[in-house]
């Protein structure tokens, strides 16, 4: 298990991990988009939309982790 010197340090490191995760996404994504030709009953815009949904999520925990930074920071 990773210890951290701070909870900035930690929050930081979950942010990148976020980045991450949101580039392997894009790229499934990418493959979807390809390997899905005509699709009569939409199961190439229900993984698309989960894909979707969950750069979302993690762009919204990245941004929350942002915030607490900030806190931290006025806080010291």
């Amino acid at each position: 298990m990773t210890s951290y010197a701070s909870e900035e340090d930690f929050l930081k490191d979950q942010i990148q991990s976020n980045n991450l995760a949101i580039k392997f996404i894009k790229e499934k994504l990418d493959d979807i988009c390809s390997d899905f030709q005509e699709d009569h009953i939409s199961t190439k815009d229900k993984i698309m939309n989960i894909y979707l949904q969950g750069i979302e999520a993690l762009e919204e925990d990245s941004e929350l982790k942002k915030e607490r930074i900030k806190a931290l920071d006025n806080f010291s």
